[in-house]
């Protein structure tokens, strides 16, 4: 007698290939990037005296003019095989771009990376929003599986975004890719989308506007997911002031 498949043994079909469009949120959204539109906006944000240190771990960058920029943005844009968001600010105004690739649609799989965030995006509401956005989009719109984040070993600041936002630490790729001339340690990170429900839930929490005084956050999402299990309204333990 033939044994019945379990739930989990059936093979889903494939996910969507993703594609760029608007997903808008309190603070801001994001849409896709446009090259003609965006790269004179962008240029400035991101080549100046404060943001030699964004390109250091990136692939390519900085770039010696605007049309250098424009160009390998329009290179960017026209990949199909990523899709790439623009954050614009409330004014409208360009100040990022993150990037869904290195999708696998028959298992599941995407990779968010090459993130771009000039320094007005950088530590503000919107920083956050745009990443719950995309996340909420990966699983909840897409039905993806699993969602990656790689970066270098010593990039210091995309390594506690990833640990911030719930990413689970898998391990690292030793001289996993040779970026600018040297082999580079790649850090591989994950969320399942088993782990996206409690993740979105602590997320949403922190972006409450409840959560802010004058500005300020009153709980970290750091502190709101070491709280899992808690509703975040009623904790068990008073929260901690900044």
């Amino acid at each position: 007698m033939a044994s019945k498949l379990k739930p989990d043994d059936i093979e889903p079909g494939d996910a969507p290939v993703p594609s760029a469009i608007e997903l808008v949120g309190r603070w801001g959204r994001l849409r896709p990037l446009d090259a003609a539109r965006d790269a004179a906006g962008l240029y400035p944000l991101s080549h100046d005296e404060h943001t030699q240190a964004t390109w250091i771990d990136m692939k390519v960058g900085p770039f010696a003019t605007e049309r250098a920029f424009a160009e390998h943005v329009a290179a960017l844009v026209a990949d199909p095989k990523r899709a790439f968001f623009a954050v614009d600010g409330p004014d409208g105004g360009p100040l990022g771009w993150l990037c869904l690739m290195e999708a696998r649609p028959a298992h599941h799989v995407v990779e968010l990376g090459y993130v771009l965030y000039t320094p007005p995006l950088q530590r503000t509401r919107l920083a956050t929003e745009a990443l719950y956005l995309i996340l909420r989009h990966v699983f909840d719109d897409l039905g993806y599986r699993r969602l990656e984040w790689t970066c270098t070993s010593t990039n210091q600041r995309s390594r506690k975004a990833a640990d911030r936002l719930g990413f689970v630490y898998e391990g690292m790729l030793r001289e996993g890719l040779f970026l600018k001339g040297k082999p580079r340690d790649i850090c591989m990170y994950s969320i399942l989308s088993s782990e996206w429900p409690a993740r979105r839930a602590a997320l949403e929490a922190w972006l409450d506007p409840a959560n802010f005084r004058d500005g300020r956050q009153i709980w970290s999402l750091t502190e709101i997911r070491a709280a899992a299990g808690h509703d975040p309204g009623e904790p068990a333990d008073p929260p901690l002031p900044l």
